[in-house]
């Protein structure tokens, strides 16, 4: 066998490695010569070896199999696709072909693509300017996702970044969303600028495609699946019977009318003497009269209160807040918890807004100080 593999290696010819000897070489000499031919021998069978399983994993990466696709966070513009490759083992390599994708069977690219929606939210808006298309968040915690459209993108997006503008609108996903998990954890993509006439028609393409979860509603434009809580219920029908039978404006039945002096007089002698509820009651003197109110007053200034009362009054009116700092020990310590953002802000001697906003995305200030809060 031997013999075979160094023929159908060198056809025949003196093999390079060989060391020859005349013939009055020594039987020492001619040991020496084969031990040196067999490890030479086996050092090609290795390294043919090597060479079979390179080309078998080359081949194995150009095949048409699923690949694990990203995109280059390249700051919104329009991005190249990285193919990666993820095995465990060689084991698993030769023997179970697993697969994985980060894509669905039939990815859908964007025209832009925001890593960190918070941290980018100014070139979002820049970049969106007088715009209109069909856009998608995307929770990088959850992976649910919520598509929608505008026909100006700088505004709808400049809205999102305002956090009271999500507050008066918890009822949508979306909102609650970022709100809890913070702009940062989510990211920003636009699928497509269009014509405003064709908006709903490519909102609905790609809630179609995608299913995503945060819409709600399953039909783009209409309010049609959209179900309401049973508060919103109750209130709704708390309102209409209160309301039952009463109309304002252009519905009522005196909208443009007036009353005639007779029956203003009328009116007027049917609320008063016996017929008004506050008939023959009088009210208190002190309450009214100056000089009790200015008792009040002086005696009021003139009141201290306890450092207790005073905390408690700022923590019913503040939303208390609490500072951590970064260690490279323990990762974060608390180092101090006050009864108000402004507080926490003078502190560390920054705006109040700079605390809130903050607080909400769940950022790191400047690398080294963190804000949690609750009301």
């Amino acid at each position: 066998m031997k013999h075979l593999f160094n023929t159908f290696i060198n056809f025949d010819a003196p093999m390079p490695w060989g060391i020859y000897f005349q013939d009055s070489a020594t039987p020492q000499m001619e040991g020496l010569v084969e031990l040196h031919d067999n490890i030479m021998y086996y050092l090609v069978l290795i390294l043919f070896a090597v060479g079979w399983i390179l080309f078998s994993i080359m081949k194995n990466f150009a095949s048409t199999k699923t690949q694990i696709s990203h995109k280059y966070l390249n700051h919104g513009r329009d991005v190249p696709t990285q193919k990666c490759f993820k095995f465990n083992s060689i084991y698993k390599f030769f023997y179970n072909h697993r697969s994985y994708s980060t894509t669905s069977s039939s990815p859908i690219s964007s025209v832009k693509f925001y890593e960190d929606a918070f941290s980018m939210r100014k070139l979002i808006i820049k970049d969106n300017k007088d715009k209109s298309g069909i856009y998608k968040w995307t929770n990088k915690i959850t992976n649910d996702i919520y598509i929608g459209q505008s026909i100006s993108l700088a505004k709808r997006f400049i809205r999102y970044f305002n956090l009271s503008y999500l507050k008066n609108r918890e009822t949508l996903v979306i909102s609650r969303a970022l709100i809890k998990y913070g702009y940062s954890n989510f990211s920003l993509e636009i699928l497509e600028y269009c014509d405003i006439a064709n908006l709903t028609e490519r909102e609905q393409y790609y809630m179609d495609k995608l299913n995503p979860r945060y819409n709600t509603l399953k039909i783009a434009g209409s309010s049609s699946g959209h179900k309401l809580s049973e508060e919103t219920k109750t209130k709704i029908s708390g309102a209409s019977s209160s309301l039952k039978g009463v109309y304002i404006q252009e519905k009522s039945a005196l909208y443009g009318r007036t009353h005639t002096e007779e029956t203003k007089a009328l009116m007027s002698s049917n609320n008063s003497n016996e017929n008004n509820p506050l008939f023959g009651k009088t009210h208190s003197l002190g309450a009214t009269s100056l000089p009790t109110k200015e008792l009040m007053r002086q005696k009021a200034l003139g009141r201290k209160h306890s450092e207790e009362t005073l905390l408690k009054m700022s923590t019913s009116r503040g939303h208390l807040v609490y500072i951590h700092e970064k260690c490279d020990s323990e990762g974060f310590k608390l180092i101090g918890s006050f009864v108000s953002i402004r507080k926490a802000a003078k502190f560390l001697d920054i705006s109040d807004n700079t605390v809130r906003l903050y607080i909400n995305s769940g950022e790191i200030f400047k690398d080294r100080y963190k804000f949690t809060g609750e009301r």
